[in-house]
């Protein structure tokens, strides 16, 4: 059996997790390898997973200081072992995954030349917090290619399974700034390797009023979801997809110069009026819907992408 490390980031989460613990040391087909960085819970949730580690061998628990989910998550990739042939996996803590769900991905990204970075990610389905069925996700995201990425859409972690090329990357390297451990992630992956995309989903994402997203079907909520986003992107989170980009080219344009080249146009868009227009008529970097596209836009004009 294949070995998979998944790399699950804990804070306050007493409520789903054992549900969640269950599905991942259930998993089928493949020697799976449990690391959870507990990010600092003041509730039940430390003595849950100590608990769960004394009763499984194959789950490992780390106790840390609240630094944030994206730290956390990278503190993970960072101290997970490079293991030759194994692969790795994030998990969220209040979803729940099929049993099938490592071994689908594995399948896939063995499908993939083993010394190339490689990166599976999927479709999920969205459930209330009793995992009655509320729809797929998005059918568009196998459309995503590393231009899209690159200036408006994420990935979302909790479907995310990548090889030990790609963990050979990413384990050296303490990052900066960047919006979120998955989207860096397969920006590298998007950049350097390859990604594969599966339209069937193996995951339960638990939609809660804390995590409430663009996966909601009520229109009031897309609204006040994109009234938070623009207020965001113009405010604490303005330029994301810049400090994404310019983290990458740090960390690997040195190495891959042609194969980054490219994401240039994204890193150093502010530098000049012209550089901003030349982003904006690049038809390359594009987003799935003329009215995001235009915003976008606004937001290269304003120096807050």
């Amino acid at each position: 059996m294949e070995k998979v490390f998944v790399l699950l980031s804990t804070y306050n989460g007493e409520k789903f997790l054992s549900r969640q613990l269950d599905s991942i040391l259930g998993q089928s087909g493949v020697d799976v390898r449990l690391m959870v960085r507990d990010d600092g819970s003041t509730d039940n949730t430390v003595a849950l997973l100590k608990r769960y580690a004394r009763e499984n061998s194959n789950m490992s628990v780390f106790l840390g200081e609240n630094v944030g989910y994206i730290k956390s998550f990278m503190w993970l990739v960072n101290n997970c072992p490079c293991v030759s042939k194994a692969y790795y996996a994030f998990s969220d803590q209040d979803d729940f995954w099929l049993p099938e769900k490592l071994l689908s991905a594995v399948e896939m990204l063995q499908q993939t030349d083993s010394s190339l970075p490689a990166c599976y990610y999927s479709d999920l389905d969205v459930v209330d917090a009793e995992e009655n069925f509320i729809r797929k996700a998005n059918a568009w995201e196998g459309k995503i290619d590393k231009y899209m990425l690159s200036v408006f859409i994420g990935i979302r972690g909790c479907t995310m399974v990548y090889n030990d090329a790609l963990q050979r990357l990413l384990a050296p390297i303490q990052v900066g700034e960047i919006s979120g451990h998955d989207t860096y992630v397969a920006l590298v992956a998007f950049w350097l390797g390859t990604v594969v995309y599966d339209n069937r989903s193996y995951i339960l994402y638990r939609q809660t009023g804390s995590n409430l997203s663009i996966t909601s079907t009520n229109p009031l909520d897309h609204l006040l979801k994109n009234f938070d986003y623009l207020s965001r992107r113009l405010g604490p989170r303005s330029n994301i997809h810049e400090k994404n980009a310019r983290e990458v080219l740090r960390n690997y344009e040195a190495v891959y110069p042609d194969k980054l080249a490219e994401l240039r146009a994204v890193a150093l868009y502010r530098e000049s009026l012209g550089k901003r227009f030349h982003l904006i008529f690049d038809s390359k970097f594009k987003s799935f819907s003329p009215i995001i596209r235009l915003f976008n836009d606004v937001l290269i004009l304003l120096g807050k992408l």
